[in-house]
């Protein structure tokens, strides 16, 4: 018998504490390594006799965009830009995030190396918001924190037990464990197994739209929260989100959104004209997944192709993310109402254009131009997931990056699940934020149908340290 326990999107990242509620998202409130603990013992525990144990963490387990510290003094060049936002995704600055993210999370290594000690298996799928994993560099911050954890501990473990899965997890005739943003053109890679380009002689991962605008958005927008969907509103709740947190205070909204915007388009196009040949090699790289999980080259294929292309390719959906369309649209009309008001023509007609006929094509354009949202990939996933079981003989076929919570069966003996998110999802307001649903999957595999259960776990709030305290193997 084997046991899987799935869980996605933990976005953990450093703390960070502010009195006004800037960035609530980071506070130690939603600190939730405790719960993952007790919920991992628990599995580990209460598993069949003899029964093999797998942790998966499918995806968005650190989450490298929202870490905006810089080291002092820098051992590299550090630019303007990144003391703004966060240093760029390069090797060494990306493992020097790492670090920084497990310095203040040592209940997390504590967790996982209780699995390895107990002989067991931990596998690291890569999602977008910790695709730094890539780096060799970045991997190995986690293993030797592990391995050192471990050996504090008295016990022993094999490294090769410490698994990093750069597309999937496959396990035959059992799982199929995926995050789920190669679905979505906001946030998928062109080449995900080799995710990086060459730009003045270093190497740089290439961030999909949806990092980028977490980087160097949302970071400088802290009244919203990333892990929600709570940042896409029309403008009447936009202008009652400026004049509620930003109107009457030092902190800028529309400033940020336009040049943040802006920068995200221009290093859209920069990646763009990097990442129009395959990179050499990456056939290689292909043929290591079919033959890592004895798969063949025509199923790899049809995986493949299910994959979306990124959004760098569709400019004008790009430009209508940012609302620089309609930004456009408003500067028209407004120009054309004016214009209007200094002609020689009838009262009526002065009035009834722009009051009528400029919200009408406003309308007419909003409907005609809608197409997809980040909503949309969370309702194709099922069939998606349908696809993906028609290609690997699998009984369980479960992503995440949705934050959205599902077990669907698809077949007869085939389930899908998404498992949702660990950070908090919900609106800010003056009582702070609920946690988030801190959603876990377990999957128990003998030789008939898989006894699955999609759960939620919370406790009771935990002291959290002053995450200034905190140094290197601080348990």
């Amino acid at each position: 018998m084997h046991r899987c326990l799935v869980v996605s999107d933990l976005h953990l990242c450093d703390v960070e504490e502010h009195h006004d509620g800037w960035k609530a998202y980071k506070s130690s409130r939603h600190v939730f390594d405790y719960d993952l603990e007790r919920l991992v013992n628990q599995s580990i525990d209460s598993r069949p006799e003899a029964a093999c144990f797998t942790l998966v963490l499918n995806g968005d387990i650190l989450d490298f965009d929202l870490v905006c510290a810089v080291p002092s003094p820098p051992a590299w060049p550090v630019s303007r830009s990144e003391r703004l936002r966060g240093l760029d995704p390069t090797g060494p600055k990306s493992a020097w995030k790492c670090d920084r993210i497990l310095d203040h999370h040592p209940v997390f290594i504590r967790t996982l190396a209780r699995v390895l000690c107990s002989g067991h298996e931990v596998v690291i799928v890569m999602g977008n918001h910790d695709r730094e994993l890539h780096f060799l560099e970045v991997r190995q911050v986690i293993v030797d924190r592990l391995l050192a954890r471990v050996k504090e501990g008295g016990g022993t473990c094999d490294p090769s037990s410490i698994r990093f899965e750069p597309w999937f997890y496959y396990v035959p005739g059992e799982i199929y464990a995926e995050h789920g943003n190669q679905y979505d053109y906001y946030s998928s890679f062109k080449f995900l197994l080799h995710p990086t380009v060459n730009i003045g002689n270093e190497e740089l991962l290439a961030l999909p739209m949806g990092n980028l605008s977490n980087r160097y958005l949302m970071t400088r927008m802290g009244f919203f929260n990333p892990h929600s969907t709570d940042f896409i509103q029309n403008v009447f709740s936009y202008a009652i989100h400026w004049l509620r947190f930003y109107a009457f205070k030092r902190r800028s909204l529309v400033w940020i959104w336009f040049w943040g915007s802006m920068v995200v388009m221009a290093r859209l196009l920069r990646l763009k004209k990097h990442l129009r040949k395959r990179p050499d090699g990456y056939q290689g790289l292909r043929e290591g997944v079919v033959h890592d999980n004895g798969l063949a080259d025509v199923t790899v294929d049809g995986l493949e192709r299910l994959q979306r292309p990124p959004i760098t390719s569709r400019f004008f959906r790009i430009i209508r993310e940012f609302w620089i369309d309609r930004l456009v649209m408003s500067l028209v009309m407004i120009g054309g109402t004016v214009a209007l008001a200094l002609v020689p023509i009838p009262l009526w007609i002065k009035l009834m254009v722009p009051l009528s006929c400029f919200p009408l094509v406003f309308f007419v354009y909003e409907r005609a131009v809608h197409g997809e949202d980040v909503f949309t990939v969370d309702s194709k996933l099922p069939s998606i997931a349908r696809s993906i079981a028609d290609l690997v003989p699998v009984k369980l076929v479960t992503m995440g990056h949705t934050h959205r919570p599902a077990l669907i069966p698809l077949t007869q003996g085939v389930s899908f699940a998404n498992t949702g998110t660990w950070a908090s999802v919900s609106r800010w307001t003056d009582r702070g934020e609920p946690p988030g649903f801190r959603n876990y999957l377990q999957a128990d595999f003998d030789r008939g149908d898989p006894a699955i259960t999609l759960g939620s776990c919370s406790g009771p709030a935990h002291d959290y340290p002053d995450p200034n305290s905190l140094s290197p193997g601080t348990q």
